[in-house]
């Protein structure tokens, strides 16, 4: 596995499970966002981080 990929999971691992900066109301959870690997508020739906391959 490639040193990038590593630290993109390690990135998305770290977000997910915080409070949503966005709208305080959610939390950040792991899952697709338009087809790529991403961290998104359970809520309001927005993405704090993907990753592109």
């Amino acid at each position: 596995m490639a040193r990038a990929e590593m630290g993109a999971r390690a990135v998305l691992r770290e977000l997910a499970g915080a409070d949503c900066p966005t709208c305080e109301a959610g939390t950040l959870v792991r899952e697709r966002y338009k087809g790529n690997r991403a961290v998104v508020c359970d809520e309001c739906e927005t993405p704090r981080a993907q990753v592109w391959r």
